[in-house]
């Protein structure tokens, strides 16, 4: 990965190198920046993200990933820029709109998040080159597994710079592992020689120490330290954007993941119809026995404010949990089952009618919610409620909708999510709340 190996963009203008080593060295700044100032640990403000450098740091990101694509002639998708404008928007909230509650914490969340899709995302990454159903893998792999395996990227990368400087000086061919030997007892025997000549010398002991202060006066311990814990954050960072533009193909080729889906697809049909149908039956007694009750209420006259509130109040996220489920079971069974869900009448019949139970169960979750923030008023934690609960809507929406035609259910999911959780922090809720 030398300079000599750098890829060369030819588009009729003068030919432009991308710099491994200076990616390599830009990491440290833009490490200690991270830790020091958007972390805010450099004044002891530790995970405030609240203030301009959260900003910087982004643009500075966003300007330097995409300069290496560039030069390595990946050309930016549409849905990279979309991802781009979410990261941008998420750190401007943080930024200049300040939410002391929880709010802040999944705001931090999502940061991190949109950093690194979208580094895998404009790197041309991901396995079907948009967001799509691999999206978790795709995250796992971006944000844990392949930045840890490359945390001595850049250490690889800066030694091989040094051996080729020092070969092209001497002509030698030199190793890592001599050129840091060599270093260490240059460096060694130097302090040993400067020590003793300190002590051989009173003036040079005044001058060793007027030297020191000069290099070291505007060192303090805590700068120090967010030196050293910006040296593994810098090299996550070097190896999650620069491991992506060193990747030549992504995690799994459209083809390999067709196989792999493929091999999975071993569930009898008979199971597949049992699971759909056990639920599609425990779901419709749910509803008649809610029917019945409250309908029963109802004509009887006994349903007060009081009975209303205990009833928005009791089950609203364990509802939410059921419509989790349902979507997870979908998903799993179209994955997994050995009789496509669409080919065969039963089992397509069975699917509707538990994505019918699915899209009842998200109505009665709205149901109860509207009905707590009509008599107690709106909060922020009710306000993400009904953003989570919107999501579910569209998730169970799409997932009906793939029933009948070819539906990119679980892209279309993860963008809304994304997008409509980032506008939201963009408002000022806990401004807004009082006055609604």
């Amino acid at each position: 990965m030398s300079e000599a190996n750098a890829k060369t963009v030819q588009s009729g203008k003068p030919t432009v190198q991308f710099s491994w080593t200076m990616a390599a060295l830009l990491s440290f700044p833009m490490a200690f920046l991270y830790v020091g100032y958007v972390m805010g640990f450099a004044d002891f403000r530790l995970m405030t993200y609240r203030n301009p450098a959260v900003i910087l740091f982004t643009l500075l990101y966003i300007l330097l990933v995409s300069q290496g694509a560039e030069r390595s002639e990946r050309k930016a998708s549409p849905e990279s820029q979309v991802w781009a404008g979410c990261l941008l928007l998420t750190a401007a909230s943080l930024c200049f709109y300040q939410p002391v509650s929880f709010l802040a914490l999944w705001q931090i969340l999502a940061l991190h998040l949109e950093a690194v899709y979208w580094t895998l995302c404009r790197t041309q990454c991901l396995i079907h080159n948009q967001t799509s159903g691999s999206f978790l893998l795709e995250f796992v792999w971006g944000g844990l597994v392949g930045p840890m395996r490359r945390m001595l990227l850049r250490i690889h990368v800066l030694s091989t710079a040094v051996r080729d400087y020092l070969a092209h000086r001497s002509g030698q061919k030199l190793s890592p592992g001599l050129i840091g030997l060599s270093l260490f007892l240059a460096g060694g025997i130097g302090m040993l020689a400067w020590s003793l000549l300190s002590g051989a010398d009173p003036f040079f002991a005044e001058v060793a120490a007027a030297a020191g202060t000069i290099l070291f006066s505007g060192v303090s311990p805590q700068i120090m330290l967010t030196l050293i814990l910006s040296l593994p954050v810098g090299a996550w960072l070097f190896g999650l954007a620069g491991g992506c533009l060193a990747s030549t193909k992504p995690l799994f080729s459209q083809s390999q993941w067709k196989t792999s889906m493929a091999r999975i697809q071993v569930l009898p049909a008979f199971t597949t119809a049992l699971v759909l149908s056990v639920l599609c039956l425990i779901y419709i007694l749910f509803f008649a026995v809610e029917a019945f009750v409250y309908l029963r209420l109802l004509i009887s006259g006994a349903i007060t404010v009081t009975v209303a509130c205990q009833y928005a109040v009791q089950g609203f996220w364990q509802l939410c949990g059921i419509v989790i489920l349902n979507l997870s079971v979908l998903a799993a069974l179209r994955s997994t089952s050995e009789v496509p869900l669409l080919t065969s009448k039963r089992l397509h019949a069975a699917a509707k009618l538990f994505c019918l139970c699915t899209l009842a169960f998200v109505l009665l979750a709205g149901v109860k919610l509207g009905i707590y923030a009509f008599v107690f008023g709106l909060t922020l934690r009710r306000i993400l409620a009904v953003w989570a609960l919107s999501v579910l809507s569209a998730a169970t929406l799409l997932a009906f909708l793939g029933l009948f035609r070819s539906v990119p259910a679980a892209r279309w999911t993860v963008l809304y999510s994304i997008t409509s959780f980032t506008l939201l922090c963009c408002v000022p809720l806990e401004n807004w709340i009082p006055l609604l």
